[in-house]
């Protein structure tokens, strides 16, 4: 302890791991190699000790084979490709340089391959070697062209949240994005439809068997009455109902507010305690389809938020992708059903049936009723403004009108198939035969990944940035330039994190001289200023500094914004979604789900 304290202070935070990394790298397979350029931060690097002048800065004159060590070390060991199945070979270095952050080069792919092959000198003698960036550039040969080209990048250990985006470039000039966290498996840039389906329905499968809410929502269906037959006009009306909302949510028909998925939530909650009491009182299995199709309405909207994250990886084949994630929910749920009550049924034998049926469902009342408080809680943070009456107000209107004729009409329906059901014995064995075909086909579980509302939604309004332009230029502009806060350099910072990280970063790191000083307006207003330096628009919602309402907005990328007139195939696989289908951002994962990390550098 003694030696320890006696050490320099660079000496004992060297190896520090950071936070939050921003990976940016391109992948451009061709006739005979596959060309990749990655840009990491240089203080992600460690355990390679960088030749460095008195006051920190890189020594170039030494640092070449230094650089070359830290390329292969932590990028290029780090990456495996495939060819389908087939490993291809490592990836060589084939060059690197150091940049400052402020450098845009690297922004498009075309000016990210000329710097590297020019490797013009840039002066960083007057800058801390960690805030730079290494630039590297990878080639993997290839014996011919590669057809199904899939990445394989563990970067994770980068920091303690990496997130990487990437874009593949193909030979045509079109691009198209991704954007995940940590270590994210295999990644098939260029997906076959039956990749992306195939892929879409393990997602369905796995968001059905982690959601513990959709679970227990199923067991209120089944505790009383334990037979498959009586339960299958029931069920049929639930998996119709919350598909309609699945796949409307993901044709844009969802409100697009910050508030609605955290309503979304209070109702599944709540559906829970209403099923859980309704099988108290005295459930009747002639009314508990319509209670289940109302129900399944806003468990579809529940559904819907799994696909946020993961729809980039579907490719061109959006469209087969919602299907298949339908598919895979109904395969979990019908495999669900099928262990359920015949376990139900071989419980109940050796209990009296009515009592337990009695305490166990008040015993979930109890714990959903805490959900239903708990989500509610998140709901209030919001600030829900009245909607002016105008010409998009009519029309909204008259669209809710349209969709509440549809369900009823779908309601109805619904009604004579659960009757014919109920009463025709050959319809029976059909339903039974087809749901224990399904279920005989169910997979795995895994976790899946949701998305927040978007910053491009417009979080701020025009007045907070004017506002904020004059904090900043007063208080923050000696040390902090707006070139830093703005640009390449800011998303690949901030893209994919919760705003609330940025405003955290804010009011602790400014003004420079006297960290902290400003009101929690000021911060606001700067938070906002920045969110316009960075092309994100301004609207009606006021940014807030409520914890709970930062954290369910996220910072999204302008990037790939301003793309003009370039055709579907050029956008990322998540602006295709949204310029096809109007997709829009909005949910949040249900807090009874195995989470994944959501705090995105």
């Amino acid at each position: 302890m003694l030696v320890a304290s006696l050490l320099p202070v660079r000496a004992a935070v060297a190896h520090e791991i950071p936070r939050h990394v921003g990976v940016r790298a391109w992948v451009a397979p061709g006739s005979d190699r596959v060309r990749l350029l990655v840009q990491v931060p240089m203080d992600a690097i460690r355990d390679v000790d960088f030749p460095v002048l008195a006051n920190d800065a890189l020594d170039l004159s030494r640092a070449q084979p230094f650089l070359r060590d830290a390329a292969q070390l932590w990028i290029a060991d780090a990456l495996t490709l495939r060819d389908g199945a087939t490993t291809l070979s490592a990836p060589r270095v084939m060059a690197v340089r150091v940049t400052l952050p402020s450098d845009r080069a690297f922004s498009t792919y075309g000016g990210a391959l000329a710097a590297l092959a020019a490797m013009p000198p840039v002066n960083v003698s007057g800058i801390p070697h960690g805030q730079l960036r290494l630039e590297v550039e990878l080639d993997v040969p290839v014996g011919a062209r590669v057809r199904d080209l899939v990445i394989v990048p563990t970067w994770a250990n980068l920091g303690v949240n990496t997130t990487t985006v990437l874009t593949l470039v193909n030979e045509d000039g079109s691009e198209r994005g991704y954007s995940f966290t940590g270590n994210p498996g295999f990644v098939r840039v260029n997906p076959r439809w039956w990749h992306a389906a195939g892929l879409f329905v393990i997602e369905g499968v796995q968001h059905m068997l982690g959601g513990f809410d959709h679970l227990l929502f199923l067991l209120c269906l089944v505790l009383p009455f334990r037979k498959f037959r009586p339960l299958l006009g029931v069920v049929t009306s639930f998996t119709v109902a919350h598909s309609l909302t699945l796949i409307a949510s993901a044709l844009g028909f969802a409100p697009d507010v910050g508030w609605f998925a955290p309503l979304v939530e209070v109702i599944i909650a709540l559906s829970i305690v209403v099923m859980a009491v309704s099988n108290i009182l005295g459930p009747q299995l002639e009314k508990r389809w319509l209670v289940a199709f109302v129900f399944g309405l806003v468990h579809g909207f529940g559904f819907s938020t799994a696909l946020r994250d993961t729809l980039q990886f579907a490719g061109p084949h959006v469209l087969t992708s919602l299907l298949a994630f339908n598919i895979g929910v109904e395969l979990a749920q019908v495999g669900v059903l099928l262990m359920l009550i015949p376990l139900l049924d071989l419980l109940l034998r050796r209990v009296p049936e009515r009592p337990a049926v009695i305490v166990g469902s008040a015993f979930i009342a109890h714990e959903a009723w805490h959900w239903t408080g708990n989500r509610f809680a998140d709901f209030r943070a919001f600030d829900i403004a009245m909607p002016s009456f105008d010409a998009a107000l009519v029309l909204t209107a008259i669209r809710v009108l349209m969709v509440l004729l549809v369900l009823t009409g779908v309601a109805w329906v619904l009604g004579g198939v659960v009757a014919r059901i109920s009463k025709d014995p050959i319809a029976r064995r059909a339903a039974a035969l087809v749901a224990l075909s399904l279920g005989a086909l169910m997979l795995s579980p895994r976790r899946s990944v949701a998305q927040p509302r978007s910053t491009m939604a417009g979080v701020y309004t025009p007045e907070q940035a004017t506002k904020g332009r004059e904090v900043f230029t007063s208080n923050c502009l000696g040390c902090h330039t707006t070139a830093s806060h703005q640009g390449t350099a800011f998303q690949l910072k901030w893209f994919g994190r919760p705003l609330y990280d940025l405003f955290d970063y804010v009011s602790q790191a400014m003004p420079k001289a006297a960290p902290g000083t400003l009101t929690e307006d000021e911060y606001v207003w700067v938070t906002a200023y920045i969110l316009k330096l960075n092309g994100m628009p301004a609207g009606r919602t006021e940014l807030n500094a409520e914890p709970a309402w930062l954290k369910s907005v996220r910072v999204d990328s302008t990037l790939a914004r301003g793309v003009g007139a370039r055709a579907p195939q050029q956008l990322s696989t998540t602006q295709f979604g949204i310029r096809q289908f109007g997709i829009r951002q909005f949910g949040r994962s249900h807090d009874s789900r195995f989470r994944v990390r959501m705090e995105n550098p």
